[in-house]
């Protein structure tokens, strides 16, 4: 309840007048659009004021949407206003609330403009100093990891979240872990090994990775296997993801939140402090240049800060920093972003700021993204269909079946791409939203799809026409399997925007193998580790290897990262 009471008031606080308002009694039931869908809301009136809200039916997702379903509704009821700031990390949650709640003032009679304009005066704590052993900046797969080895280790450990949940990345993930050695494997009879698990990964990054840090994480990942199946985690479903046809990949239950829901309870009953829509903002370092805690904001607006022995970075990637990717990812720069929103590289940038040393190499974990889709949307779907993908030249350029990271190296090489489809092949509801919006072109005739979408027209005929002659077949022109060589079939069709997407980053901080930061002269800062996304300069080259990859590497080195910080003198 203390919780849920600051983030109220961190949304906004006590009304400076609380307006007098008329309503007719009653309860009023409506839906507001959430992000994957409706939000179902029931408002309850009396004479004067919103007496209670309830939540009802929704598709949103769990740990990511949480937060503002306890908070607005809080917030509203306080402040008897409709001025209220959306939560970080839930924005369309928060204004699908809001949505509904405004339909039901208007229903009861209510004044919505005088609800919106009912003044609010922020209250601010007074500024706090807080004393950890371990302080973890971030909360996704590799924050939680090291925020749950450092209490194991005896540390007081306070984890730190600037977005409203605990997720990152991971929470609006595929729910994908990549692992050798694995029980599953022994169970189907697999062959596999760390050696084998680690040439694929270095072949996967034409050489350009550090084959230490790729043997410690496939060493390990088994290990992590069992400490996420010992949190409670489900995973099953063991297969091959990737270019390797070694089955590898487990899949949780729900996604992402088979992971971080779980793991989060864990973190929780072990005692540490948890404390989100609370960022970050500097490392504290001493004379001699350690770092010895961190400077942070919370929610209303007072500084805290926290004295610490040491500090773990995983804050994620930088592909939501547009300044970031000009300048490291250049040629993704205008990339669809797919990632979580806290993925602004504050980590990464806090790191320099005391003089950690970095690595990036230019590359994105990237994807073939339909635009305006979310990654957390019902339409992500058609990101996954096989089906005939022509450039602006109405050609093929690419095995449509291929791993995604290829697919968006493809994608990357030029100006425009469209997903084709028959009469058949692309579900109505989505093709409908997507025209709509501009983003989706249909026709009867392949020769009127191509002048909607200023394809050559004789070009685009002929792509399909070869297109066809393969179908059933293995694809003779770009190595597609016969069963995915569908053709296309009878009209009306339908030509769907691609353009490539980021779902994270490759680069950032420099770490050893025990997860110190190093300096440009390859000395550790003392007190001061990094794991995860923030850390992955040296485990990827341009293409991601598999899906899966990168949530082991998070939670194995944020393991590593949060036993030697607890460690930490």
């Amino acid at each position: 309840m203390k919780k849920l009471l600051s983030l109220v008031m961190a949304l906004c606080m006590l009304c400076t007048v609380i307006p007098a308002l008329a309503y007719e009694p009653g309860e009023y039931s409506t839906s507001g659009d959430g992000l994957n869908g409706p939000i179902d809301v029931t408002v309850v009136f009396d004479a004067e004021k919103i007496v209670d809200i309830r939540i009802g039916n929704h598709s949103e997702t769990p740990g990511i949407s949480d937060p503002a379903f306890a908070a607005i509704p809080a917030a509203i009821i306080e402040n008897q206003s409709l001025a209220i700031d959306v939560v970080a990390g839930a924005t369309f949650t928060s204004k699908g609330i809001l949505d509904a709640v405004e339909t039901c003032v208007i229903a009861a009679g209510g004044d919505v403009e005088a609800m919106k304009a009912a003044g609010n005066a922020a209250v601010v704590a007074e500024d706090e100093v807080l004393t950890y052993d371990v302080v973890v900046i971030g909360g996704g797969a590799a924050g939680i990891a090291a925020a749950s080895n450092a209490r194991d280790a005896g540390a007081s450990v306070l984890l730190l979240e600037k977005q409203a949940a605990l997720g990152g990345n991971t929470i609006i993930s595929g729910g994908i872990i990549y692992a050798t050695g694995t029980q599953a494997q022994k169970d189907a009879g697999v062959e596999d090994s760390v050696d084998a698990l680690v040439e694929y990964w270095f072949e996967r990054a034409e050489g350009n990775a550090d084959k230490e840090l790729l043997t410690l994480v496939a060493e390990k990942s088994n290990s992590t296997i069992e400490w996420l199946l010992e949190g409670g985690v489900t995973l099953g479903n063991l297969g091959p993801t990737g270019l390797s046809t070694v089955p590898r990949a487990l899949y949780t239950t729900g996604g992402g939140t088979g992971f971080i829901l779980p793991m989060t309870e864990v973190i929780k009953n072990k005692g540490v402090d948890i404390r989100t829509s609370t960022p970050a903002v500097a490392l504290i370092t001493d004379e001699a240049g350690a770092v010895v805690g961190v400077e942070a904001v919370a929610a209303d607006g007072h500084k805290v800060t926290v004295n610490a022995k040491s500090v773990v970075i995983a804050t994620g990637g930088f592909d939501g920093s547009r300044e970031m990717m000009r300048k490291y990812a250049p040629q993704n720069v205008n990339d669809f972003f797919f990632a979580a929103a806290g993925n602004t590289g504050d980590g990464i940038n806090m790191a320099m700021a005391v003089g950690a040393d970095t690595v990036f190499k230019g590359g994105v974990i990237g994807l073939r993204g339909i635009v305006p889709t979310s990654f957390a949307d019902g339409t992500n779907g058609l990101v996954w269909m096989p089906y005939l993908m022509v450039n602006e030249n109405g050609v093929r350029f690419v095995n449509e079946a291929n791993d995604y990271p290829v697919i968006h190296s493809a994608l990357e090489k030029n100006n425009r791409s469209y997903l084709i489809g028959d009469s058949t092949q692309l579900p109505a509801s989505m093709v409908g939203a997507l025209v709509e919006q501009g983003y989706a072109f249909t026709a009867d005739t392949l020769e009127e799809l191509a002048a909607k979408t200023f394809m050559p027209v004789d070009a685009f005929v002929a792509t399909v026409a070869r297109y066809n002659e393969l179908k059933g077949q293995e694809d003779a022109d770009f190595g597609k399997a016969a069963a995915s060589m569908t053709g296309v079939g009878e009209g009306p069709y339908t030509a769907i925007v691609v353009t490539p997407a980021t779902i994270g980053t490759m680069g950032g901080i420099k770490v050893d193998l025990e997860m110190h930061v190093l300096n440009a002269e390859g000395v550790a800062i003392p007190g001061l580790y990094a794991a995860g996304a923030c850390a992955n300069g040296d485990f990827f080259y341009q293409e991601y290897p598999a899906s899966g990859t990168s949530i082991m590497m998070c939670f194995t080195c944020g393991r590593i990262a949060g036993t030697n910080a607890a460690e930490c003198d």
